[in-house]
């Protein structure tokens, strides 16, 4: 579960199956998937519930994508050259966790950068 994240009446700021608990709101239900909800409406705190099954559904795909690479290479290499041991070795030796927050961060710096938040990689000097 994450912290409390203030949302601005902005656009939807997760995916549809998200499941997010509104602050303040207790009867009947505080619960809701994402969809459910009308986002540009309101000015609320919510918090992400299953955000724990989500990062752990990602990182199990970039571990089966890395493993898929590894087992690719071994079919396109066609034998186990030195060459080829070194490239799949490296493959698998890929962190998922890495991976998954260099994303992240990777997003983070985009949206900044289309909120004209922080530097522009393209005039800097």
């Amino acid at each position: 579960m994450t912290d409390w994240i203030e949302h601005d009446g902005g656009p939807q700021p997760v995916a549809d199956d998200v499941w997010v608990e509104l602050q303040g709101i207790h009867d009947p239900d505080p619960l809701w998937h994402a969809e459910a909800l009308q986002w540009e409406r309101g000015q609320f705190l919510y918090r992400i519930l299953n955000r724990h099954l989500i990062d752990a559904a990602r990182l199990e795909g970039i571990r089966l994508g890395l493993e898929a690479a590894a087992v690719e290479g071994t079919k396109w290499f066609g034998s186990l050259s030195y060459g080829a041991q070194e490239v799949l070795a490296s493959i698998r030796a890929l962190d998922p966790e890495t991976i998954a927050r260099e994303a992240t961060l990777d997003q983070l710096t985009r949206e900044a950068q289309a909120q004209g938040m922080g530097y522009d990689k393209e005039n800097t000097r």
